[in-house]
């Protein structure tokens, strides 16, 4: 196995400068390859290595230069909120509380794509990029929203820009949550 390796190597080099010859030399343990003739050695002849060209990447146009070409850009067949539920009481202490979207296709992040939401109209100045996070309580201030406060949630994905390219139907819940 070793002498294998040692042919292998020496193989690989030959290919690298082809006028060098390999030697084969009685060993211990076996045949010993070398590109230095020793005492007792004899030249092997090889035949040439059949060399393929790895095949070469196929570019993918940009974002810009599919709209261009009339290539589809990125169709989010669909798109929800999913968490909270419509319709529905969410116990949020502190007036945290869980978002779950889904996306089909999911998010393409290698465009910067991400999700905005929303709420009440006010716009939480985070990106997001996982389907499943949470409002933090510094969204709501020192004017944290009283027990039972009507909630709207609008969700969209956006690109890099901002540019909104699917919106989800908004979901309408009450907060329920305690302070201590």
């Amino acid at each position: 196995m070793k002498s294998l390796l040692v042919l292998v190597i020496l193989l690989l080099q030959c290919s690298a400068s082809p006028a060098q010859g390999v030697y084969v030399t009685p060993g211990a343990n076996g045949p010993v390859f070398s590109d230095q003739p020793q005492p007792g050695a004899r030249e092997v002849s090889l035949p040439p290595l059949n060399v393929v060209a790895p095949p070469q990447p196929v570019a993918t146009p940009g974002k810009d230069e599919r709209a261009k070409s009339g290539t589809e850009v990125v169709d989010y067949r669909s798109f929800s909120i999913v968490l909270p539920e419509n319709e529905s009481g969410v116990t949020a202490n502190d007036a945290v509380f869980a978002v779950r979207v889904v996306a089909d296709p999911p998010l393409q992040l290698g465009e910067a794509h991400a999700f905005s939401v929303s709420i009440n109209g006010r716009a939480v100045s985070r990106r997001f990029t996982t389907t499943e996070f949470m409002i933090p309580r510094e969204f709501w201030g020192d004017d944290v929203p009283p027990h039972n406060f009507s909630v709207q949630l609008d969700a969209s994905i956006v690109d890099a820009h901002g540019q909104v390219l699917k919106q989800a139907a908004p979901v309408r819940f009450v907060m329920l949550h305690s302070f201590r």
